[in-house]
C-alpha cells in the first residue's frame, strides 16, 4: 500500500468519526438544552440544591421532570410542562420514587428489560410512565398513580 493510499484511508476514518460525533451532538442538543434549562427551573422552584435525574414524558404534552434534593436534604420532584411552562412540585415522602416503581414493575410483570420510567402529568395528576419488554418479548406500557402506584392506563401486549 502506498503513502497517498495510506494517508487516504487515515483522512477517511478521521472525517466519518468527525462526523459521527458531530451527528451525535446534533441529535442530542435539544435534549442537553431542555434538561439544562429544566434543571434551572427547578433549582428556583423547588429550592433544590442538586439535581440527581432528568426524565421527558411525552403524550398529550411533553413534561420535563427533574429529581433532586432541597436544602434539608429531602427528595423533591419538580415537573414543568413543556408548553405552557406551569410548574408542579412534588415531595418524594409522599408519592412513589423511581426506585420503588422499578421494585413495583419486576415483582408485578418481571420483565425482561426495563427502557424507561418517567415522571409527568395525566389529566392534572403526576404519574410515572413505565415502558418495559415483557419475558414473552411484548411490550408493556402503563401509567401508575404517583401516590398509589395504582395502575391509572395500560396498554399490554404490544
Amino acid at each position: 500500500m502506498t503513502r497517498q493510499r495510506k494517508r487516504m484511508i487515515i483522512i477517511s476514518v478521521l472525517t466519518a468519526v468527525i462526523l459521527l460525533i458531530g451527528l451525535y451532538l446534533a441529535t442530542m442538543m435539544p435534549r442537553i438544552s431542555a434538561q439544562r434549562q429544566t434543571e434551572a427551573i427547578a433549582k428556583k422552584a423547588g429550592d433544590l440544591q442538586r439535581t440527581t435525574n432528568f426524565t421527558i414524558y411525552q403524550r398529550q404534552q411533553t413534561y420535563y421532570a427533574v429529581t433532586g434534593y432541597d436544602q434539608q436534604n429531602k427528595l423533591t420532584y419538580v415537573v414543568v410542562n413543556g408548553k405552557s411552562g406551569k410548574i408542579k412540585v412534588l415531595a418524594g415522602n409522599k408519592g412513589l420514587t423511581q426506585g420503588e416503581v422499578r421494585a413495583r414493575i419486576q415483582k408485578q410483570i418481571a420483565p425482561r428489560k426495563i427502557y424507561g420510567i418517567n415522571l409527568g402529568i395525566d389529566a392534572g395528576r403526576p404519574v410515572w410512565e413505565v415502558a418495559a419488554k415483557k419475558q414473552n418479548g411484548q411490550l408493556s406500557y402503563r401509567l401508575l398513580d404517583f401516590y398509589t402506584g395504582k395502575t391509572v392506563d395500560l396498554i399490554d401486549n404490544l
